[in-house]
């Protein structure tokens, strides 16, 4: 009699067909009073460094007025969680785009945690005033914050600006059609063993150095930068020369973006056709 174990079945939960995606709403439930918390803390340290009501309109709307503390935990919390967005989405291919959203990130966040102990310490103490550091430092923080931004927005436009004309290209450069492979007439002959290869003519093929890796080495020698990897360079020609795939393609399998494939086959075309020619 054969028992079936139904226990490893039992603990996977797609096994039953329940593939339901994780909710994300709980943490609005999380956030409402981290939120209330951050807010109230910012404003109460913008006020306490000098923010406050301003007239942004003079002689135009005179009645008009603007408290400037909450821009505070506007900015420098909007970034913060955008900029983790950003980084762990996975939507982002380019490394240096990553890399910058995950530090700013972080220091968004250091930074608005200090602010917090900031604020709670001088309430706690009786400030009426903050000290002046605390007051420089909270003052350049919008700066800080519109820099970062800026920054960021155009990393995120400059990938993208980079992916369309890399489909552009690959538009233009189709994948090539399966050719069938021609069928050979195979003659009867008699069985005969084949003969021995020479061991000299085997270590000369052997000597050989590949084509593509050659071609690579020229190609990291003429880089003014010096940040080319020979290996990758090697393996982003023989993909996109003889298997034939598209630059979107290498991109992924390879783990660069779409402009460094681009880029450096940009770089190949005149050393290749160099080779070409002195065949």
């Amino acid at each position: 009699m054969t028992t079936i174990d139904h226990t490893a079945a039992d603990d996977h939960p797609h096994a039953h067909g329940d593939a339901r995606p994780v909710r994300a709403w709980p943490v609005g439930l999380l956030a409402a009073p981290a939120f209330v918390a951050i807010w109230s803390g910012w404003v109460g340290l913008g006020e306490l460094t000098g923010f406050g009501p301003v007239h942004p309109l003079p002689g135009i709307a005179d009645d008009f007025s603007v408290n400037t503390a909450i821009t505070l935990p506007i900015g420098m919390e909007t970034y913060a969680s955008y900029a983790l967005y950003v980084w762990l989405s996975g939507r982002i291919r380019a490394e240096r785009t990553r890399r910058y959203a995950k530090w700013s990130a972080c220091g968004s966040l250091a930074l608005g945690a200090g602010g917090q102990v900031a604020y709670h310490l001088m309430e706690a103490s009786g400030f009426t005033a903050a000290p002046w550091p605390v007051t420089v430092l909270v003052a350049c923080l919008p700066v800080v914050v519109l820099g970062m931004g800026a920054a960021l927005a155009h990393m995120i436009t400059s990938e993208r600006h980079t992916d369309q004309a890399v489909r552009t290209l690959d538009a233009h450069d189709p994948e090539p059609a399966e050719v069938a492979e021609p069928v050979h007439a195979v003659s009867v002959r008699e069985d005969q063993p084949d003969p021995e290869p020479d061991p000299t003519e085997i270590d000369e093929v052997a000597a050989l150095p590949d084509r593509w890796e050659v071609l690579a080495h020229r190609v990291c020698s003429t880089d003014p930068n010096g940040r080319r990897d020979p290996h990758r360079v090697a393996a982003i020609l023989r993909l996109h020369h003889e298997q034939q795939w598209t630059r979107a393609q290498i991109a992924d399998h390879i783990g660069v973006s779409p402009s460094t494939v681009t880029r450096t086959l940009t770089a190949a075309a005149p050393h290749l056709s160099e080779m070409e020619t002195t065949k």
